[in-house]
C-alpha cells in the first residue's frame, strides 16, 4: 500500500524534499524512477532535478530579485518627511492619510504613478501602519503646555525628592451603557454586544500618588465641589507630609470653597495642568486601563452589578500596581 501523501505542499517542504532527492541523486545507487516512487513525483521531476544538480550543485530554492523599486531610497525618505507634514498641508480637507492620497501625493511630487494596492505595500515597507488617531482639543496651547513641562515638571520633582506626595488626581464616569472593545470573530460576521440603554451613571473621584497608591470614592450621579473636598479630607487622613495634588481645570476643582479649604491646611496645595492636556495626568491612563480592560464588552444591567465590578476593577488596579508604574513614567520621562 502506498505511503499517504499531502495534497498540497508547503514550499518548506517543497525545498525538504528536494534536498532529501538530491543526496538520493549523489549517492547514484537507486535509478530516477526509484527516487521517483519514494519522493512521490513523476520521473520528469527527478531527471529535472538530476539536470538541475548537475548544473548549479544545489536544489536549494533561489529567490528572484523581483522589480527595482521606481523609488528611490532618498524619494523614499523625503516622502516620509511629506506625510509627517500631514494631509492638509499637502491640500487635503482633512488630517487623514489613505492609500488614494498618498498615491496622488506620490504622483504629484515624483511623478510616479502607482496603484492604490502597491502603495499599501510601500507604506507598510515605512513602516507606517493603518491607526485609530487620538483626539487632541483645537484649544490646546501647546506652547503653554511646553512651558509647564518645562518650568512646573522639574519642580515638582524636587518637591517629591524633598519628601512631598505628589497626588494625581482626577473625575470619570461610568455609564451603563458601557464600552465597546474589540473581540476575535468570524470573518465577515460582526460580533454582537448587548449593552443597555440606560443613561444612569456612577462617578468616581480618584487619586494615585508618587508612592504607589491609588485612592478612590465612587458614587451615584456627578462629583460636585463637596465631594472634592471631602476626597482631600480622605487623603490628609492617608498621607502624612505635604501633600501636592495635580489635577485639571475643571469648575469644581477652582471652586471658591474649595479654594478655601486649601488655605486652612497648609499640608496641602493643588498644581493645575495647562487646559486641554489630559496625557499628562497619569491616572488618565489608569481609567483608559478599566473602561479596557474591565469594562471592556461588559453588560451592566444595573448601577449595582456596575459598582461591584468596579470594586474589583479597583483591586485589580492594586494588585498590579498600575499607580506606581504610571506615576514613576510620569515623573522621570524626559522633559
Amino acid at each position: 500500500m502506498a505511503e499517504w501523501q499531502p495534497s498540497r505542499y508547503s514550499r518548506a517542504q517543497l525545498e525538504e524534499r528536494r534536498l532529501a532527492a538530491a543526496e538520493w541523486l549523489q549517492r547514484g545507487t537507486q535509478t530516477h524512477r526509484e527516487i521517483a516512487e519514494h519522493f512521490g513525483v513523476s520521473v520528469l521531476t527527478v531527471t529535472t532535478w538530476s539536470a538541475r544538480l548537475k548544473k548549479i550543485g544545489t536544489l536549494q530554492a533561489t529567490v528572484a530579485p523581483g522589480r527595482p523599486s521606481r523609488l528611490t531610497s532618498s524619494q523614499l525618505e523625503q516622502l516620509r518627511t511629506l506625510l509627517r507634514e500631514g494631509a492638509p498641508q499637502h491640500g487635503f480637507p482633512d488630517d487623514t492619510w489613505t492609500t488614494r492620497r498618498v498615491t496622488d501625493l506620490i504622483g504629484r511630487h515624483f511623478d510616479i504613478w502607482y496603484h492604490r494596492d502597491h502603495v499599501r505595500k510601500i507604506l507598510h515597507q515605512m513602516g507606517f501602519t493603518p491607526q485609530m488617531p487620538d483626539g487632541r482639543a483645537a484649544e490646546r496651547n501647546e506652547l503653554r503646555i511646553a512651558s509647564w513641562l518645562e518650568q512646573i515638571a522639574p519642580e515638582l520633582k524636587k518637591k517629591v525628592a524633598e519628601g512631598a506626595t505628589l497626588v494625581s488626581l482626577d473625575e470619570v464616569g461610568f455609564s451603563l451603557k458601557g464600552v465597546r472593545r474589540r473581540t476575535w470573530a468570524i470573518r465577515g460576521v460582526t460580533p454582537l454586544v448587548t449593552l443597555p440603554a440606560n443613561w444612569d451613571k456612577l462617578s468616581t473621584i480618584g487619586a494615585i500618588t508618587s508612592d504607589g497608591h491609588f485612592f478612590q470614592n465612587t458614587t451615584l450621579g456627578a462629583i460636585r465641589s463637596g465631594d472634592v473636598i471631602a476626597f482631600f479630607r480622605h487623603l490628609l487622613r492617608h498621607i502624612q507630609g505635604k501633600i501636592v495634588v495635580i489635577l485639571d481645570n475643571a469648575g469644581i476643582h477652582r471652586a471658591k470653597m474649595v479654594q478655601a479649604f486649601v488655605e486652612i491646611h497648609e499640608r496641602l496645595s493643588l498644581v493645575y495642568l495647562p487646559p486641554y492636556a489630559p496625557e499628562l495626568n497619569p491616572i488618565e491612563l489608569v481609567w483608559a486601563y478599566v473602561k479596557r480592560n474591565v469594562l471592556g464588552n461588559f453588560c451592566a444591567r444595573s448601577v449595582t452589578v456596575l459598582k461591584e465590578k468596579l470594586v474589583g476593577a479597583w483591586q485589580r488596579v492594586r494588585y498590579i500596581q498600575l499607580p506606581r508604574r504610571l506615576m514613576d513614567s510620569n515623573l522621570c520621562r524626559d522633559q
